[in-house]
């Protein structure tokens, strides 16, 4: 099986989510809640109303799709109003925001139209984002201010025709000519590639000479560079208002000034670029979920049969909470990724891709029950429920597909558990030279089941949710361990092994998520409450369902029954 993803060493602070796998719920992280200095939620809420006033009047959702393109004035309109600059420090002319508010605006935007969030989304989490990270002093000067003011767009190039998730198959090269390098390659599926100025793209550097010699380097690279060619328009099943095409590179000429990174470290700039805007795009699920849920409700209540709205039948109702229900949930995970990557965390990438994972599948729900609730109406193009429905699919798919983000998440939470496991083996082999290394583990286990009070204006059901977040993370740590014993090196081909425990890793992190969101208020609206004691419910049975799953290991018998059924070894 290839590599799919950076086997980087984890940070010596294993965080929230990879100490989970250790059975750890890190209360010093769970609580409190991330929240914004009140001057910041203020100039955030000024931009989400600025927002909300423009695209009502200036966006037009289904002339967009129709048309298969924003128009010049709209994009006009957003460069105005500076949502392309928002994440570029305000010395570059950007306006400085952090992710919270980052996010809180493309939910709005997102609210509105898919399309016009996907195109800033692209040109900021991941277009421009590598000049952000690791981009050296000139090349933020030379490239910043004119991609913040909007004069210029950015596009991420990585994807490949033969290249997809497996970003170790990319076969666009870069050889040196003296102090530049030749550029020859085809890049797929570039969101804003039609109407980018700068691409953000990954090539093979060959050259053995070379310190990362075979190894992928990133390049930035102006539309105007000769060589540099863009393909036709992708006549896509949604988002069809934003511009995706085919870039190519013929003996493109880039001055090594405009490498980003070092040479053959192209793999970690794109998997950082990744791993960070992934909360941006369960950000934009949360608005467009919000937007379904509202025009399905508002249907709900207008429709009647059998002489009553249908809002009053129970698998009607039972549809519209538990996509309240997610919505909650979604939020309350993203808000607190952004929330911690403001405050200055130093890893929430198993975060981000969960809130991502969670995030497009319960919206693709959310559309989806919302076009049955609309019934015929659902299924015409005069109403938003089938556009709705065709731009969220993609989701699934954006900045890693669900089933390898899984793998990711599972293998990386793993590592902690494993060198455990790793240091215990090597101290029972030689117990006295390793005497420490079994004190820890012995510890490590007392500290398991020990629980400490939670604060005293909780009321008891809140309580209550949170220990039994603690009691199941104990028990996830439980059964990370003995999958880790039971399949040893072969864990890294336990797909559905590893699947089960991302799917358990998410419904403990929106737990945990949830109970700390709720914790943040003095006072828990009741309506707030009904809601989390939903959210909550869903989440333990899925996590109880994804235990059950990991400890029957019914992976050789599914193998054995595909061969069987489809021919196939």
């Amino acid at each position: 099986m290839r590599r799919m993803h950076p086997q980087a060493t984890p940070p010596t602070d294993p965080g929230f989510l990879r100490s989970m796998f250790l059975g750890e719920l890190r209360r010093e992280l769970w609580f409190p809640f991330p929240a914004r200095p009140a001057d910041e939620t203020e100039v955030t809420n000024q931009t989400v109303a600025a927002v909300a006033s423009f695209a009502r009047t200036a966006i037009d959702a289904r002339k967009i799709d129709d048309d298969r393109r924003i128009s010049g004035e709209t994009l006009r309109g957003l460069r105005e109003l500076g949502l392309l600059g928002m994440i570029v420090p305000t010395e570059y002319g950007g306006a400085g925001f952090g992710s919270t508010a980052y996010c809180r605006v493309i939910e709005e935007l997102a609210s509105h139209c898919a399309s016009c969030a996907a195109t800033v989304g692209a040109h900021q989490s991941i277009g421009l984002k590598g000049i952000l990270l690791f981009g050296n002093a000139a090349q933020k000067l030379t490239f910043l201010p004119r991609l913040a003011s909007g004069e210029s767009l950015a596009a991420f190039t990585l994807t490949e025709p033969g290249a997809g998730s497996d970003a170790q198959s990319i076969s666009t090269r870069a050889r040196r000519d003296g102090g530049d390098w030749i550029l020859d390659g085809a890049k797929a599926w570039v969101t804003n590639g039609g109407i980018a100025d700068l691409y953000t793209v990954f090539a093979r550097t060959s050259e053995t000479a070379d310190a990362g010699g075979g190894k992928l380097t990133c390049f930035l690279v102006p539309r105007s560079t000769p060589g540099v060619s863009i393909g036709k328009e992708e006549d896509k099943m949604g988002l069809r208002g934003s511009s995706t095409t085919p870039v190519y590179f013929e003996s493109a000429r880039v001055p090594d000034a405009n490498r980003l990174g070092e040479v053959g470290r192209g793999f970690k700039v794109a998997m950082e670029i990744l791993n960070s805007g992934r909360h941006g795009l369960a950000a934009g699920c949360l608005g467009a979920g919000r937007a379904a849920l509202k025009d399905a409700t508002e249907h709900a209540k207008s429709r009647r049969q059998f002489g009553r709205p249908i809002i009053e039948f129970p698998l009607v109702a039972e549809m519209l909470f538990d996509a309240r229900a997610d919505l909650y949930a979604i939020e309350s995970g993203c808000h607190w990724v952004a929330g911690r990557i403001d405050d200055g965390a130093a890893d929430v990438s198993l975060e981000a891709a969960i809130c991502k994972i969670y995030a497009t599948e319960s919206l693709w729900r959310i559309v989806n029950d919302s076009l049955q609730i609309a019934g015929g109406s659902g299924f015409v193009r005069d109403f938003p429920y089938e556009r709705r429905v065709r731009d969220a699919r993609v989701n699934l798919i954006f900045e890693g597909t669900n089933q390898i983000l899984r793998l990711y998440v599972a293998l990386q939470g793993l590592r902690a558990p494993g060198e455990r496991l790793r240091r215990l083996s090597t101290a029972l082999r030689n117990p006295f030279k390793h005497f420490g290394d079994l004190g820890e583990a012995g510890l490590a286990r007392m500290r398991r089941p020990a629980t400490a009070g939670f604060p005293p204006h909780w009321n008891p059901w809140l309580a209550s949710a949170a220990a039994s977040a603690v009691d199941s993370t104990h028990a996830f740590g439980r059964v990370a361990e003995a999958a880790l014993r039971r399949h040893r090196d072969q864990i890294t081909g336990r797909q559905l092994t590893l699947a089960h425990l991302c799917d358990a890793a998410t419904a403990l992190f929106m737990q945990s998520a949830i109970v700390s969101r709720l914790g943040a208020s003095a006072v828990v609206a009741e309506r707030d409450e009904i809601i989390a004691r939903r959210a909550l419910a869903r989440h333990e049975s899925s996590f109880r369902s994804a235990l059950r799953a990991i400890e029957s290991d019914a992976e050789d018998r599914l193998l054995r029954d595909m061969t069987t059924d489809f021919g196939a070894k």
